[in-house]
């Protein structure tokens, strides 16, 4: 891969000062600066603005998204956006969604929020140059450079709050007098509660995700988030990822476009984890908003569920708590009213085990699953473990 080249931006999350520049393979050279420079199509990078500006407008990280096939019409003709691994996976969670970077639910969440709300996200996220209002913007049909990819993910990394990179903190004369200090710029752009779910999203995109490699060369404890990125025909490969005091943004391409043997996970993620393992980083531990609280719920159905009865725990806005619980799980129900004693109660008869007990194979789990008893069904056959850039 001697066409090979790359660019990359190192900050501090919190601060938004810039600690690293790289221009490319060979540091050295004073001319074409990539990180800077180079406009490149970033694709699933700007995954995080979809599923951010969902989440504002009242989906949960339990909503259940359609992955399933579309066609959008376009200026140029028809768009049917396809999967990495070309194929459909039903009914998913929205945090899984993202984690696992799926094309097809990605757009049909994309369409029901609106084109112009994502590009007012990304303002608001800190991009700041016009872009077209097409529902390719989803998947990432755009190009921004390195250094303007860092900007959005250190408003994501910042906790909402837009922080701009910054490179200079004073000027001094020879004398080191002061002549002109940057101090910092800090607005709050997004609200905590939502972005504190983004981050808890792009979190599993290394435990369950695309990113999950990151953990065989790095602690667990790291708790990194972050994004994989591949563009049309392995063009570019990008990933942008940050942990308690670390934000590095990396891209891998050939200056002539043309193709390479390389995904976000493959490759820039590869180079992301090599630099994370000569810094050492902070893990990241994120700040709970108290708008925010973690309850149980059903990857299945998306409804509220309780720790006995299996399930997953999300971090949900107080407004936007499960309103309908699984049976197993009814009594955690807002509202809920005890029914009143079953006639096996009052004849004083032995309660029964399980309504299932002499059902076995294939015939137990549909009957468990037509009373909403989901407890010890594997639902790892609904998501194969597979790699998506």
């Amino acid at each position: 891969m001697a066409k090979l080249q790359g660019g990359m931006v190192v900050s501090n999350p919190y601060s938004g000062e810039v600690l690293a520049v790289v221009g490319g393979k060979n540091t050295r050279y004073q001319g074409f600066n990539r990180a800077i420079d180079a406009i490149r199509p970033v694709g699933s990078l700007i995954k995080p603005a979809v599923y951010l500006t969902a989440l504002e407008k009242g989906y949960t990280l339990a909503s259940l998204l359609e992955d399933e096939p579309l066609t959008v019409e376009l200026p140029d003709g028809p768009w049917s956006p396809k999967n990495y691994d070309r194929k459909s996976h039903g009914p998913v969670p929205l945090y899984y969604s993202l984690a696992k970077s799926y094309n097809q639910s990605t757009v049909r969440l994309g369409m029901d929020v609106g084109v112009d709300e994502v590009l007012d996200t990304l303002r608001r996220l800190g991009f700041n140059r016009d872009l077209p209002a097409y529902p390719s913007l989803f998947l990432g049909a755009t190009a921004m450079s390195p250094i303007e990819v860092a900007q959005i993910y250190q408003t994501i990394a910042g906790n909402g709050f837009q922080l701009p990179l910054r490179a200079i903190r004073m000027v001094a004369d020879a004398e080191n007098q002061e002549l002109s200090r940057y101090p910092l710029v800090v607005q709050q752009t997004v609200n905590a509660g939502p972005m504190y779910q983004l981050q808890f999203a792009l979190q599993q995109v290394g435990h369950i995700g695309t990113a999950r490699s990151a953990y065989a060369s790095l602690p667990q404890g790291l708790n990194l988030a972050g994004k994989t990125g591949t563009t049309n025909d392995q063009r570019d490969s990008w990933f942008a990822g940050f942990t308690g005091d670390r934000l590095a943004v990396v891209w891998l391409g050939a200056d002539d476009n043309s193709t390479l043997p390389l995904t976000g996970s493959s490759g820039a993620l590869k180079t992301w984890i090599e630099l994370m393992k000569r810094e050492r980083p902070q893990p990241l531990i994120l700040d709970q908003p108290a708008e925010v609280e973690y309850l149980w719920v059903d990857e299945l159905t998306g409804l509220g569920s309780a720790e006995e009865c299996g399930g997953v725990q999300l971090p949900f806005l107080l407004e936007n708590e499960p309103q309908e619980y699984i049976p197993c799980a009814a009594a955690y129900a807002p509202g809920y009213v005890e029914d009143e004693p079953l006639d096996w109660l009052k004849n004083g008869s032995a309660k029964p085990a399980s309504l299932t007990d002499s059902l076995t194979g294939p015939d137990a789990i549909s009957a468990r699953f037509f009373i909403g008893d989901y407890s010890g069904i594997s639902r790892s056959w609904l998501w194969p473990d597979k790699n998506s850039p």
